[in-house]
């Protein structure tokens, strides 16, 4: 989120000729036209001897290694993501608005027992309400843990214990996934609006697989296209309070089928699946230390629970649960 500027009090200009009295008046009328500039943040009392408070500058450029490791029920999983990454500040300006702005470029590795995920990212915020994530991943699954499992098209049953029980189908194959991330966020005083929307592509190489085949993704707990789109959402409301964060998430899922679905007709009565989901819940995080620099910058752990509103097979009151501990690492900062 960007970071708050306490903007610069009124520079006061002293008349020999105006009496002592005189003086403080014209001070106090100054200073009472520059408080809505800071409407939406309180000003420290503020005497001719003490300078206002001044925030350091942000890196011209910068080195870092960031880490998120999870643990997720419902679906299970385990999954460890990491970025090297080189970024460059835009604006060297006190503007809220253009304060924190950048550009970077990176190196993302995500694993897990069950796949590798590794491509280049780039990142740009031009002002600080507006943030572009895109990337590509090389994406290779080892055939463990039941995963790859894929099916002929999109209208199969994918629940836990069906495929806990077809674990020996499953098989190792590689492909390619892009992404393109835009983020709309918001920040006052203490209450902070983000949402973020992944446009995904997938390729994958699926045995027997044509125009209509899926496999299941775990991370996005649906069937994926084998080539294909889809669309998810993740919109989380924060009460940011020093060390904690505090919030609520609403998240969404969307995968894209092709419209050729003459091989599959739904039972009487019934309309075939859209293997859609949406869930919300909790979100709660707290920073051990919140101070720059160090090998472990910001050490957070974070938990987030969600219940299903919308899910083919996930239908009872069991919530989605995660847990995760994240930290980055400067490694270059400088002017």
């Amino acid at each position: 989120m960007p970071a708050n500027e306490s903007p610069q009090r009124p520079t006061s200009v002293r008349s020999p000729s105006l009496s002592k009295g005189l003086t403080r008046a014209a001070l106090l009328a100054l200073l009472g036209l520059g408080a809505p500039v800071a409407a939406q943040q309180p000003q420290p009392p503020i005497t001719e001897d003490v300078p206002p408070p001044v925030q350091p500058p942000l890196p011209e450029r910068r080195v870092f290694f960031t880490t998120l490791n999870v643990v997720r029920y419902n679906p299970l999983g385990l999954e460890s993501q990491n970025r090297l990454v080189y970024q460059k500040r835009l604006f060297d300006s006190p503007s809220m608005l253009l304060r924190d702005t950048y550009a970077s470029a990176g190196a993302s590795l995500k694993l897990s027992p069950a796949f590798f995920k590794l491509g280049p990212v780039v990142e740009l915020q031009p002002v600080a309400m507006f943030n572009l994530r895109a990337g590509y991943e090389y994406v290779q699954f080892f055939g463990t843990f039941g995963s790859v499992q894929s099916y002929p098209d999109s209208f199969q049953p994918y629940d836990d214990d069906l495929r806990s029980a077809t674990n020996d189908a499953a098989y190792g194959t590689s492909g390619h996934h892009f992404f393109v991330e835009p983020m709309l966020q918001a920040k006052v005083k203490s209450v902070a609006l983000r949402t973020k929307l992944a446009i995904e592509y997938w390729n994958v190489a699926l045995r027997g697989g044509g125009a209509n085949g899926t496999f299941y993704d775990p991370t996005l707990d649906t069937l994926v296209p084998g080539k294909g789109w889809v669309l998810a959402n993740d919109t989380d409301l924060l009460w940011l309070a020093g060390k904690w964060t505090l919030g609520a998430r609403l998240s969404a899922v969307w995968p894209r089928y092709s419209e050729d679905t003459s091989a599959v007709e739904p039972l009487p009565g019934r309309s075939l699946p859209t293997n859609q989901h949406v869930r919300v819940g909790p979100l709660v995080a707290y920073a051990f230390d919140t101070k720059p620099g160090g090998v472990m910058t910001r050490p957070t752990v974070l938990l987030i629970a969600g219940w299903y509103l919308k899910h083919e097979n996930r239908v009872n009151a069991m919530p989605y649960l995660l847990g995760g501990f994240s930290f980055s690492t400067e490694l270059l900062s400088g002017r």
